[in-house]
C-alpha cells in the first residue's frame, strides 16, 4: 500500500524544479519483499536497447522481462496497483496527463550495468516519467548498482535500497546504473501520455 501520495507539495516541486524525487517506503517493506520473491520466479532474458531491442552488453547487460497488469497477480499485482495510484496522484498534483505505463522487471547480476542514457526515445514525446522501486534487502555500498542521475551542477547517486522509489522526468534526466557487484533487482514503470 502507498504510504504517502505524490500530492506532497515538496515532491511535485522537486519534480518540476530539479527533475526527480526519492521516496522511501513506496510499497511497504513486507510487500517489497514479497514482490522480490515473486520476481525471482519470472522468466528473464538479456535486456536490449532502443525499440528494436538491440543487444549490446557494452551499453546494457542486465536481464529483464515486461509485465502487464493483466499478467501480474499477487504481490506483483499489488505493485502494479501502486504504480497506478502513483500515476493518478501525479496527474492530480502536476497535471501531466499521464494515461498508461509500461512495466519492466530487471535483474543485474555482478558485473552488469547500463551506461548513461535517457528513457524517452528521440522524436516522440511518449515517455514522460520514469518510476523505479528497488527490491534489494540488505543493500550496502559494496554491492554497487547505484543509480547515477546526471543533474546540474552535481550528479546525484541514488542507492537501490529495499522499497525506495525514485521518480524522474524521462526526457530530461540522463542517468546510468553503475556496475553491480551483487544481484540487484528493480521494478520500473515508464509513464506516457499517449
Amino acid at each position: 500500500m502507498l504510504h504517502r501520495h505524490v500530492g506532497d507539495a515538496r515532491e511535485v516541486e522537486l519534480l518540476g524544479d530539479v527533475g526527480f524525487f526519492v521516496r522511501d517506503g513506496f510499497l511497504g517493506p513486507e510487500l517489497a519483499r514479497q514482490v522480490r520473491r515473486e520476481a525471482q520466479t519470472q522468466p528473464l532474458r538479456r535486456a536490449g536497447i532502443r525499440r528494436e531491442h538491440t543487444l549490446d552488453e557494452a551499453v546494457r547487460s542486465d536481464e529483464s522481462t515486461w509485465l502487464t497488469s493483466e499478467d501480474a497477480c499477487g504481490a506483483l499485482g499489488q505493485a502494479v496497483a501502486g504504480f497506478t495510484r502513483l500515476m493518478n496522484d501525479v496527474n492530480e498534483a502536476a497535471w501531466l496527463g499521464l494515461r498508461r505505463f509500461d512495466l519492466q522487471l530487471a535483474r543485474y547480476r555482478p558485473g552488469a550495468k547500463y551506461v548513461r542514457h535517457r528513457d524517452a526515445f528521440p522524436g516522440q514525446d511518449n515517455r514522460r516519467l520514469t518510476a523505479i522501486v528497488y527490491l534489494n534487502e540488505g543493500w550496502t555500498p559494496a554491492h554497487g548498482g547505484q543509480l547515477k542521475l546526471f543533474l546540474e551542477p552535481t550528479p546525484v547517486i541514488v542507492e537501490p535500497l529495499l522499497d525506495r522509489l525514485v521518480v524522474f522526468r524521462s526526457e530530461l534526466v540522463e542517468h546510468e546504473v553503475l556496475e553491480a557487484h551483487a544481484e540487484r533487482w528493480a521494478l520500473t514503470a515508464w509513464f506516457s501520455a499517449r
